[in-house]
């Protein structure tokens, strides 16, 4: 993917007569085969020539200047932020940045025709929104893990407190004056539990085909769960191949 010309637009072209021939009609003085500025002979720079490059060098360090000023309220937040060992986030953050600030210099000043002008802009939009999900990776999944918890019950953990630790495990859901569900860890058991002098017991169940349900239900849960976070890998690396093409088509396009 190379850099290639952009359509302008007929205003812009006609403000700065892009469009006229400027050599047409003049007489020709020499031709000869070469490189714009090739050859042995030294070419001479009057005064004037001279007098103008001078005060574009000029013109170049004032806008250094008058851009540094500039940059430093409009990246002053981002800089802020930044820190020597953030990794992506950091290069998230200055990505947006610099987008933000084209779309709206683009807008006031793109030059492009209104549909190619557009067209960049919306590209440019929606870079920033696949930089944003990206920002955050562990949101992918929680979005996808929140559509599956509105379903079901909110479990509760057994939590557990040892002489110098404590722990937290399980899936439980109340049922009568207990619980039923299920303990994490290695060889976990599972049914309807009931606290007896403090400590949480494994009962006969007041109802046992209700206990059955909410088992099964737990068991389903976990495997939309687990689906949900399948779904999420898919989902970031969805968004990393499709920041890829809008690069790849549009990095070499948006700044004119």
């Amino acid at each position: 993917m190379l850099i290639k010309s952009q359509p302008l637009d007929p205003k812009f072209c006609e403000k700065f007569k892009l469009d006229d021939d400027n050599e047409s009609g003049q007489k020709i003085i020499s031709q000869r085969i070469g490189t714009m500025f090739g050859g042995n002979k030294k070419i001479k720079i009057n005064f004037i020539y001279r007098i103008n490059w001078i005060w574009k060098d000029i013109k170049s360090k004032f806008y250094d200047i008058k851009y540094s000023v500039r940059n430093h309220f409009k990246w002053r937040k981002t800089i802020s932020t930044l820190r020597p060992w953030e990794g992506f986030d950091g290069i998230i953050t200055l990505m947006q940045t610099h987008l933000q600030d084209y779309i709206e210099t683009e807008e006031k000043y793109g030059h492009s025709i209104e549909e190619y002008k557009n067209q960049k802009i919306t590209t440019a939009k929606e870079t920033i929104e696949v930089l944003e999900r990206m920002k955050d990776p562990i949101e992918y999944s929680s979005k996808r893990r929140g559509a599956v918890e509105v379903k079901y019950p909110k479990y509760q953990q057994l939590i557990t407190k040892y002489e110098n630790s404590i722990s937290f495990g399980g899936y439980f859901v109340a049922q009568g004056n207990g619980w039923a569900g299920k303990e994490s860890g290695n060889d976990p058991r599972e049914g309807y539990f009931e606290f007896v002098n403090g400590i949480f017991e494994l009962k006969e169940s007041p109802d046992q085909v209700e206990t059955d349900r909410l088992l099964a239900e737990l068991v389903k849960y976990h495997e939309e769960i687990d689906t949900a976070y399948k779904q999420a890998e898919i989902d970031s690396e969805k968004d990393f191949e499709w920041l890829a093409e809008l690069l790849k088509e549009n990095l070499y396009t948006w700044w004119d």
